[in-house]
């Protein structure tokens, strides 16, 4: 059974779950493309380590929680079977060549009954749709003249390049994991706060992108909603 995810934010529903899951348990984290902020509330777990492997060596310089960190490619970087509890991958494998690959290391170095927790893009909505088709100068232009963020592109600083493997796509991810192995227990599709935060900054921008979403969802008689820009996932290891 999926469990219902909370809607108050995106993060409040997985961010409940691991808390009712790890209570009273000492759990070894590895943050597969971490850098350097957690989506995690380590404030609230009982934490045994945190590794952190990231390719980017600025996020790893800055990295200020993770107890081991490496400069490495998650795609290829191989642990000991049994080595973690948890997993978070939190928008990285839309960046990557090989999700696939990087997923079956999860498989193999989580402990029986761990979890592994994927957050990431929606390639089917609009902003996923704009996304994969427009080039990467054009993402950092948006999100430093549209999103206000003026160091965007810079080193350690998103927007990183997009790749958008098959597997990214939530219900190919799905299939992708319980083919391996896994089990689906978490899933919600969410509207991205950049949305939110781009109509507030830019109100005809923002409302032309929101009347563009709803648009398409009549075209798209209920079978996507263009709105829905990011998911979360939650598999346990159950094989």
């Amino acid at each position: 059974m999926v469990e219902q995810p909370d809607q108050s934010t995106p993060l409040a529903g997985v961010h409940e779950f691991l808390r009712k899951e790890f209570k009273g348990r000492n759990v070894r984290i590895y943050e597969a493309g971490g850098g350097s902020r957690s989506y995690l509330p380590l404030e609230d777990l009982s934490i045994s380590s945190v590794t952190v492997v990231d390719i980017d060596p600025v996020q790893i310089a800055d990295n200020r929680y993770g107890d081991q960190k490496v400069l490495g490619d998650i795609q290829e970087y191989v642990f000991p079977p049994n080595s973690f509890d948890l997993i978070v991958c939190y928008n990285v494998i839309e960046h990557l060549t090989s999700p696939d690959k990087a997923i079956e290391l999860f498989y193999q170095a989580l402990a029986p009954g761990g979890f592994v927790f994927i957050g990431a893009p929606n390639p089917t909505s609009l902003w996923g749709i704009a996304a994969k088709y427009t080039p990467h100068w054009f993402h950092v232009a948006a999100y430093r003249w549209i999103l206000g963020r003026k160091d965007a592109g810079q080193p350690g600083k998103g927007p990183f390049p997009t790749i958008y493997h098959r597997i990214v796509s939530p219900a190919e991810l799905v299939r992708f994991c319980e083919k391996l192995g896994f089990k689906t227990i978490y899933k919600q599709e969410h509207s991205s706060p950049n949305l939110q935060n781009l109509a507030d900054r830019r109100r005809i921008f923002g409302w032309a992108i929101k009347t563009s979403i709803a648009v398409l969802n009549v075209l798209a008689l209920g079978r996507n909603d263009f709105g829905k820009s990011d998911y979360h996932v939650v598999f346990k290891k159950v094989m």
